[in-house]
C-alpha cells in the first residue's frame, strides 16, 4: 500500500507541532514578579445583603472593605417596611 505525499506532510506537521509548542513554552516561561509602587492602589471588596423580617419588612445594606488595611471605608443599612 502506497501512502501519497499530502498524507505524510500533513502527518508530519500534527507529529512535529506539539513539540514546538512545549519547548516554545519552555523558552518563554518566567517567574511573575510583584512590582511595588510607592503610592499603593487600594483593593476593594464590595459586598451586599438582604434580610427578611416577616410581617414588618426587610433590611437591606451594603460594605465595602479596603483589602489592604482592612477597614470599612462605606456602608449603608436601610429597613423597608411593608406597607399595607
Amino acid at each position: 500500500m502506497k501512502t501519497d505525499p499530502f498524507t505524510k506532510v500533513a502527518l508530519s506537521v500534527i507529529a512535529v507541532l506539539p513539540l514546538l509548542n512545549l519547548v516554545s513554552g519552555l523558552l518563554a516561561a518566567r517567574r511573575a514578579t510583584a512590582e511595588q509602587t510607592a503610592d499603593l492602589i487600594g483593593k476593594y471588596q464590595i459586598s451586599s445583603w438582604a434580610s427578611y423580617i416577616g410581617t414588618y419588612g426587610h433590611h437591606t445594606g451594603y460594605y465595602v472593605l479596603d483589602t489592604t488595611t482592612g477597614k470599612v471605608v462605606e456602608s449603608h443599612e436601610d429597613v423597608h417596611k411593608l406597607t399595607e
